[in-house]
């Protein structure tokens, strides 16, 4: 599991692009990478439900090989959100937080055919704010592309499981806040 502060570059929330899956839940059609992985779709529909503290801001998919023309042996993802912090934006150590209780609670996955990582980076928001944003990369080995593929919907289901877990501790906790 690896956990890095990532200041070489920053995330750009506000781009014109970007779809608000939160206020339009339709808009996850004109998501490729979400139509084609079905997983995918559905977790990215849970982060930006009503009731999540998370929203994302971009995603992508793609498959590696070990050497020129040979079969894809990684699957990887890679999944861009911030949190949505109420009244008060989260600052730095909040995602500090919120990244070291992910891993602990993804560390837990044996093997070398998954792993994980997150970076946490700065991040341009709407109406030219500043903040933090958290990079979740997936990469899933196997011996051919399905083999890879399997794993990594295996593991995407993973950090869905321990982000709905953390979610529901965010949610909470505001709720004991207010």
């Amino acid at each position: 599991m690896v956990v890095t502060k990532d200041n070489r570059e920053i995330c750009s929330v506000a781009h014109p692009e970007r779809l608000d899956l939160r206020e339009d839940p339709g808009a996850i059609a004109r998501i490729a990478v979400a139509r084609q992985y079905p997983n995918l779709g559905g977790l990215l529909l849970n982060l930006n439900a009503d009731e999540s503290p998370f929203s994302t801001f971009g995603c992508k998919v793609w498959a590696a090989t070990e050497s020129a023309g040979a079969e894809p042996i990684e699957f990887a993802s890679r999944i861009d959100l911030i949190v949505s912090g109420g009244a008060d934006e989260p600052d730095e150590a909040h995602y500090a937080d919120l990244a070291r209780r992910l891993a602990a609670l993804l560390e837990r996955e044996p093997g070398e055919a998954l792993r994980v990582e997150l970076h946490i980076s700065p991040a341009q928001l709407a109406e030219g704010r500043q903040g933090f944003c958290l990079r979740l990369l997936l990469f899933a080995r196997g011996e051919g592309q399905k083999q890879a593929c399997l794993r990594w919907s295996l593991g995407l289901a993973r950090v869905q499981q321990a982000l709905l877990f953390l979610a529901r501790a965010i949610r909470q906790n505001r709720v004991s806040i207010e």
